[in-house]
């Protein structure tokens, strides 16, 4: 006697429900990525820069750590005008939509031109989404503070977050991360206003290219004298940057100042990045997934459809109806049955 099996093949397109778009979607592989907009003097960005509105720069430089992109890679994308006095794109070209002024500024490896790809109202809400996600993902590691000493430790070998409270911040002279070697980072800040001054985070376990310090409620970040590794991600800030560096990236609304912006831009692993497992991740409607249903139809093995089980194949499988499934879970259903 043959065993009935339901084999369900599937065919069309299904959108995950994940925020998360591969990183940090549309700012991935930039140092300075604002919705709005970015001006600075007497200092440099080392990598790529995308600005949603205007730009003003006096004795800038930007692109000096990347390579040559013999006119093939865009490093200062602006959406606004662009105002630029003395200085220098090492290593790429420049794309401004509005005006341009520029005086005394070198262009070895790359041109000018008014091509700016990227939509940056559209950006700003995947963005707040990508924010939203991160800050929505349950916290595995521990967070103290200890007399000013911001200290967290995680001990995930993949994915470490950290939840930090307006309470936790306050002092805060000093900071400390200590996880698995290699494992990415996420610390998750709710606050409405930050100032990180005079400090440069302590890493043990990770660099500055798998963290993120995610605000995603913020308006102000003011950041003086300081040596910041990792990328801030705060699509609703304001940043004022003074008289510092960051190893990393700044995600934000805008920017002020002549802090130094060092390429070192996020490279990690988050939760529902298109290379995670995705079986436990998303519901395909598949009979081998959690809470799938059916969109095939039950068979026996002499190939005869069971008027007893109409109620079964409507609403799933039963429990003892072994399933065979030819799925890919990015797909739904296109209800063709088959069996043996």
């Amino acid at each position: 006697m043959n065993t009935p099996r339901l084999i369900v093949l599937l065919t069309s397109t299904i959108l995950s429900t994940s925020a998360f778009a591969d990183g940090l979607g549309p700012a991935n592989g930039f140092t300075i990525f604002t919705i709005e907009s970015y001006q600075a003097n007497n200092t440099d960005c080392t990598g790529r820069i995308a600005v949603g509105g205007p730009a003003t720069y006096n004795n800038f430089g930007v692109g000096s750590a990347l390579s040559n992109s013999n006119g093939d890679r865009d490093d200062l994308i602006v959406a606004g005008n662009l105002t630029w006095n003395n200085g220098q794109n090492f290593n790429g070209n420049v794309q401004v939509a509005g005006p341009i002024t520029m005086n005394n500024v070198g262009m070895p490896n790359g041109s000018v031109g008014e091509d700016v790809a990227i939509d940056f109202t559209d950006a700003a809400i995947q963005l707040q989404a990508i924010s939203d996600a991160l800050y929505a993902t349950e916290a595995n590691g521990t967070v103290s503070n200890n007399w000013g000493q911001l200290t967290m430790v995680g001990s995930d070998a993949d994915l470490n977050v950290f939840s930090v409270s307006q309470s936790d911040l306050h002092p805060l002279w000093g900071m400390s991360i200590e996880v698995p070697e290699g494992s990415t980072v996420v610390v998750n800040i709710n606050h409405h206003s930050m100032q990180l001054n005079n400090f440069q985070p302590m890493l043990t376990g990770c660099n500055a290219n798998n963290i993120v310090f995610n605000f995603p409620i913020a308006n102000s970040v003011q950041m003086n004298s300081i040596g910041w590794k990792g990328t801030i991600l705060a699509p609703k800030a304001s940043i004022q940057f003074n008289n510092g560096q960051i190893n990393g990236a700044l995600v934000c609304k805008s920017i002020q100042g002549n802090g130094e912006s060092h390429h070192d831009p996020f490279d990690g692993h988050l939760p529902g990045d298109s290379d995670d497992e995705q079986n436990d991740e998303l519901d395909c409607g598949c009979c081998c997934h959690e809470n799938s249903f059916t969109y095939g139809v039950f068979v026996h093995g002499d190939g005869q459809d069971d008027d007893d089980e109409e109620a079964e194949r409507d609403t799933g499988h039963p429990e003892d109806l072994p399933c065979e499934c030819i799925c890919d879970c990015d797909i739904e259903p296109t209800n063709v049955a088959s069996y043996d």
